[in-house]
C-alpha cells in the first residue's frame, strides 16, 4: 500500500469519526438538559498510521493492501469518550445504541467484567453509514468509553508496559490490578460525595478528620516504590 491508497482509504473513515464525535456531543448537551450534569470530560479520536495498519495486517496473516484493511480491519478510525462516571458511559452507549442507522458490530463490556490485570472500558463497534453520489456504505468505528480513573489506569499500563518482556509484565500483574481496584474505590467515593446532600457530605467530612480515611487503612496503600522491578501487563486489546 502506498501512500496515495492510503490517503484514499482513510478519507470515508475520517468522515465516520466527525460522524460519530457530532453524534455524541448531541447526546452529551440533551444528557445536560435532562439531569443538570455533564457526562463527557472530553474526547479523542483517531486514524491509524499506514505503519500501524500495515503491521496489524501482517499479525493477521494478509496482504498489506487497501483492500485487505477495509475487509479485515474495525479499528482504522477510533473514539474514546472519557466520561465523569459509569452512569455517563451506560447512559450515552444505550443512547448512541438505540440510533437506527447504525449498525452494530461488536460489544464488549469491560467494566462489568475487567481484563485480569485490572483494564476496564466499555468498547463498541459501529458501522457508521457513508453516503455517496452512487449509494450508501458502512465503515466500521471502535468506540472506548472510559471513566477518567479508567483513563488514567490505562494510560499509565501502556506507557509502562512498552517493549516489555512478558515475564516482566506478569511481575506487576497483581499490582496493577490492585491499583485499578484502589482507583475504583476513589471514584466511587467522590461520585457519591458529589451526589449526596449538602448536609450529609458535611457529615462525611467530619467523620473524616476525626477518624480518617477508610480507604486506605495503614499498610494497605499504594506502595509505588515497594520494590523493582518493570510495570507490565497492556490493558486493551
Amino acid at each position: 500500500m502506498d501512500e496515495k491508497d492510503y490517503q484514499e482509504l482513510i478519507i470515508p473513515y475520517g468522515e465516520c469519526l466527525r460522524n460519530v464525535e457530532n453524534r455524541l456531543r448531541i447526546l452529551a448537551e440533551d444528557y445536560r438538559d435532562r439531569y443538570g450534569e455533564e457526562p463527557i470530560h472530553h474526547i479523542q479520536t483517531r486514524i491509524k498510521t499506514k505503519k500501524s495498519i500495515e503491521e496489524k495486517l501482517i499479525r493477521r496473516g494478509r496482504e498489506q493492501t487497501a483492500e485487505d484493511a477495509r475487509d479485515y480491519l474495525r479499528d482504522i478510525a477510533g473514539i474514546r469518550v472519557i466520561c465523569y462516571d459509569v452512569e455517563g458511559i451506560r447512559k450515552l452507549a444505550r443512547a448512541l445504541k438505540r440510533q437506527k442507522d447504525l449498525e452494530l458490530v461488536k460489544e464488549k463490556d469491560y467494566i462489568e467484567n475487567p481484563k485480569p490485570n485490572g483494564y476496564k472500558s466499555y468498547h463498541l463497534v459501529t458501522g457508521v453509514p457513508i453516503y455517496r453520489v452512487d449509494g450508501m456504505e458502512y465503515y466500521p468505528v471502535e468506540i472506548q468509553f472510559r471513566t477518567m480513573a479508567m483513563d488514567l489506569w490505562a494510560s499509565l499500563e501502556h506507557r509502562s508496559c512498552y517493549k516489555r518482556t512478558e515475564e516482566d509484565k506478569q511481575a506487576w500483574s497483581a499490582r496493577f490490578l490492585k491499583y485499578s481496584r484502589i482507583l475504583e474505590q476513589m471514584e466511587q467515593a467522590v461520585a457519591d460525595y458529589g451526589r449526596s446532600p449538602q448536609i450529609e457530605c458535611q457529615a462525611g467530612e467530619n467523620r473524616s478528620r476525626s477518624a480518617g480515611t477508610d480507604m486506605f487503612p495503614p499498610g494497605s496503600g499504594p506502595s509505588f516504590f515497594s520494590g523493582p522491578g518493570d510495570l507490565g501487563g497492556r490493558g486493551a486489546d
